[in-house]
């Protein structure tokens, strides 16, 4: 055989191996991106979860401050009145109010509307919630109501948080493929 067709040959070989090798690679580093994307979309809504989570232990902390908040606020009275000289404080102050005011109303308006779904659809999901979160039952006594075990209480209590993060977070609390 010729020098130079087996030399083609050989330059041949070695460009049909480059190009399965960069077909390998590029479908491993996909592979490797969208698991990547797809760890990444999952912290996401975990962390929408646990904020939910967060949000739901602490309702009437934030409801009580709501309250208190509009009681003790004499709209004729700013506040910058009440902190002389410090305007970054007073800022901030007002900013912290009004982000807790808003994200009250916004959880309530959640709650309402997961409320709405869930009568449509006739499950305990969030009669369960409310009565653990908003009336503050113990799990105990949930279950003892509706004649369920404990674990059973959780789970519905977590399917539902997972329903109110959505309507809390919108788009962002799915997943869209």
């Amino acid at each position: 055989m010729p020098k130079r067709k087996k030399e083609s040959e050989v330059m041949h070989v070695k460009q049909k191996l480059i190009e399965e090798v960069t077909r390998i690679a590029s479908l491993q580093a996909i592979e490797v991106f969208n698991a990547q994307k797809e760890d990444e979309f999952q912290k996401e809504k975990d962390k929408r979860l646990h904020n939910t989570k967060l949000l739901l232990k602490h309702y009437h902390t934030f409801r009580k401050y709501v309250e208190d908040v509009r009681e003790k606020t004499d709209p004729e009275t700013p506040i910058q009145k009440l902190i002389l000289n410090e305007k970054d404080i007073v800022e901030s102050v007002r900013a912290t109010t009004e982000r807790t005011v808003e994200m009250v109303k916004h959880l309530d308006r959640a709650m309402d509307a997961l409320a709405y779904i869930c009568e449509r659809e006739e499950t305990k999901h969030y009669e369960i919630l409310h009565k653990r979160f908003v009336e503050g039952l113990q799990i105990s006594i949930i279950a003892d109501e509706y004649e369920i075990n404990n674990r059973t209480v959780y789970k519905l209590i977590d399917t539902a948080t997972e329903r109110l993060a959505t309507l809390l977070f919108g788009v962002y609390g799915l997943k869209i493929e």
